[in-house]
């Protein structure tokens, strides 16, 4: 099963909240056993807090019936911004830049997207943000 959770976290650049907020865990609270693995998967591994409060949060919620098996997987890892114990099993970069995703417009400059976003600046431009 793929299930996706959220966490709330980051105001801004860099600015944070006090504590990690974790949504969406329903399906996994009632539907994980020990003998399950399970993967998860986030687009950037910064901090480290969003994944340790969703696997703390886990444990909690399911407790004899938290996976053995629980790996983290994530396509950028930033070592130098890490605040926890843990590290991700899998990555793929390492970095310690602000990552600005495709998917992410929301606070960027019309320069800011035409630098960073060539495809669609012209559609912003012609259609506003």
């Amino acid at each position: 099963n793929h299930i996706a959770i959220r966490t709330s976290y980051y105001t801004g650049i860099d600015e944070t909240e006090d504590s990690v907020r974790v949504h969406g865990l329903g399906y996994l609270i009632r539907e994980l056993n020990h003998e399950d693995s399970l993967l998860i998967v986030d687009d950037v591994f910064d901090s480290g807090r969003s994944i340790d409060a969703i696997i703390t949060t886990l444990r909690q919620r399911t407790r004899r019936n938290m996976p053995g098996d629980v790996r983290v997987a994530t396509p950028w890892y930033k070592p130098g911004k890490n605040k926890t114990d843990r590290a991700p099993d899998f990555y793929i970069h390492q970095t310690e830049a602000w990552l600005v995703f495709p998917h992410e417009l929301q606070g960027l400059t019309p320069t800011e997207v035409a630098e960073g976003k060539p495809g669609i600046a012209d559609i912003v431009s012609r259609y506003g943000s």
